[in-house]
């Protein structure tokens, strides 16, 4: 469990870099170079959360 927490985690503030820079198409302010690529790690951490809301 603590591994995923730290990975989501670390997606989250991934996502965070994203919202506040955008997509990147270089890679250096970012780590999406597209919007899709964010929205597959968006619908990623929310599928998890909404496991972990389940389990509570």
């Amino acid at each position: 469990m603590g591994e995923d927490v730290a990975c989501y985690t670390e997606l989250a503030i991934d996502l965070h870099e994203y919202q506040y820079n955008g997509p990147d198409p270089l890679g250096v302010l970012s780590r999406y170079v597209n919007d899709e690529m964010a929205r597959v790690d968006i619908e990623k951490l929310i599928k998890y959360l909404r496991e972990r809301a389940k389990a509570q």
